[in-house]
């Protein structure tokens, strides 16, 4: 084999080590509001460029976060919820997130509405070392009129290899109380996305959605399933989560050892192969 040859052989085998390396980290699970995550809470696992996620979660009666009549007097029974849900990596370490939270079941219109809309954006300050964990800062964006599920945290991650198959992931971190609002206005008399805006805490409504410490374990194996347990700064919730062709994942779990929540998500990457590893590369 001439040298042109042998660079060839090597070039391509590096690509397809980085590739299927990538793969199995590339398409993982992700949260309830579709970041990647456990069951409600995100972690700073970093995704490589080009990756795109989409999919539901299903929000159980008790636990609903909007659909409420303690938080919402235009309703007058407590609905389970729907997230549907799509998260893009922007540029190197930048995620987008757009999530749509919808009542199960019957609901006055005005009650209902298209959905309760948010964006969120993450950033990871910190990939991961053999010595430190990844780090990452999630905020939602505040032009929205009364959202709820609002991420506005610093969560840092890290990996430990058990065996050859068993992974360890650790995840903690902090959720602000505080938020900035819009002031009460209906969305018709929405004139303007940059006027109207406030401070309020999250901890003066019935139901909220991350506020305070939080913390999670997984373990998994070989990064095609596993089992995890998180405390999402009010609930202890346990789970389990399997990928299938390593692009589709399906998770179920319980929240507060009460009620069943669920979730799938669909990922795959936007980039070919090569750019992909180009960009691993200059990370």
């Amino acid at each position: 084999m001439n040298s042109s040859k042998k660079w060839c052989f090597v070039k391509a085998t590096v690509l397809l080590v980085l590739n299927c390396s990538t793969l199995s980290t590339l398409y993982g699970q992700v949260n309830l509001s579709g970041k990647p995550g456990l069951l409600y809470i995100p972690t700073a696992n970093i995704l490589a460029d080009g990756t795109f996620h989409a999919g539901y979660s299903y929000n159980p009666v008790n636990y609903a976060i909007r659909f409420n009549p303690a938080i919402n007097p235009q309703i007058t029974t407590r609905n389970s919820e729907s997230i549907f849900f799509a998260n893009l990596v922007l540029l190197p370490r930048l995620e987008l997130n757009i999530n749509l939270l919808r009542p199960n079941g019957p609901i006055q219109f005005g009650a209902r509405g298209i959905g309760d809309r948010q964006i969120d954006v993450k950033y990871g300050l910190l990939t991961e070392k053999e010595n430190r964990p990844a780090l990452a800062v999630i905020v939602s964006l505040p032009f929205g009129i009364d959202n709820s599920l609002i991420t506005n945290v610093l969560v840092a991650t890290k990996h430990i290899t058990l065996t050859s198959a068993l992974t360890l992931e650790l995840s903690g971190g902090y959720a602000s109380p505080y938020y900035v609002d819009r002031e009460d206005m209906r969305n018709d008399q929405n004139s303007t996305l940059f006027s109207g805006f406030v401070v309020r805490d999250k901890r003066d409504k019935a139901a909220y959605y991350l506020a305070g410490p939080f913390g999670g374990v997984k373990v998994s194996h070989k990064q095609k399933g596993g089992f995890m347990a998180e405390w999402d700064s009010k609930h202890l919730n346990v789970g389990a989560y399997a990928t299938l062709f390593k692009h589709w994942t399906v998770q179920a779990g319980v929240i507060n050892f009460d009620q069943l929540t669920v979730g799938t998500s669909y990922a795959f990457s936007l980039l070919s192969t090569k750019k992909r590893a180009d960009n691993d590369q200059t990370k």
